[in-house]
């Protein structure tokens, strides 16, 4: 039984060959044209001893974050009392079938007060957090000491800030930056180093 797989990925409603090259088999069907379309999203495969064309399914599931998932997200928006992020990855789970919006409110910084977002986190940080819920955009919590920034760049020169005595110094400028930084950030920097 020779087989023939293509490599590429097929629609539903692509067509694949007419009618006179292959039969339709399972994930295909004939059309009223006379040619053999997909019914699924795979790859099709074609037997070409039975002459006979198939779809095979794609298996693979879509990765999206989950309520009590540890995500990364990238800060792209930072007001006095939300931060706008976009979620990159999951940790323990297959890559993301894309980025996913989230908002990270002031009331899920800290169990102390906070005055603004602007001590906290700020545009192009990486922040290390938990969801919370997922409509209409996912609402992210960074309380705790695992959450946080884990890694940031100078806001003046753009170099990567160290963490030296729970402040954040950029070694070029020597500018000091205040944000709410995760336990982890120091081991993230130095394993990305």
């Amino acid at each position: 039984m020779e087989k023939s797989e293509e490599s590429s990925l097929v629609m539903p409603g692509e067509s694949l060959c007419v009618i006179e090259e292959f039969e339709p088999g399972p994930g295909a069907y004939e059309g009223s044209d006379g040619k053999v379309y997909s019914q699924v999203v795979g790859v099709p495969v074609y037997d070409l001893d039975e002459r006979i064309v198939k779809v095979e399914k794609l298996s693979k599931k879509l990765s999206i974050p989950e309520i009590g998932d540890v995500v990364l997200a990238r800060v792209i928006d930072v007001k006095s009392i939300y931060a706008a992020v976009k979620i990159f990855e999951v940790e323990g789970k297959p890559p993301l079938t894309g980025l996913f919006s989230g908002i990270l409110h002031i009331s899920q910084v800290s169990t102390s007060f906070v005055r603004t977002l602007y001590d906290v986190v700020r545009i192009g940080d990486i922040i290390r957090a938990q969801v919370l819920n997922r409509a209409p955009l996912y609402q992210i919590s960074i309380r705790g000491r695992e959450f946080g920034v884990v890694y940031a760049l100078c806001s003046e020169c753009l170099t990567p800030l160290v963490l030296r005595s729970l402040q954040l110094f950029c070694p070029k400028c020597r500018r000091v930056e205040k944000r709410k930084v995760a336990f982890s950030y120091y081991m993230v920097r130095r394993s990305s180093a």
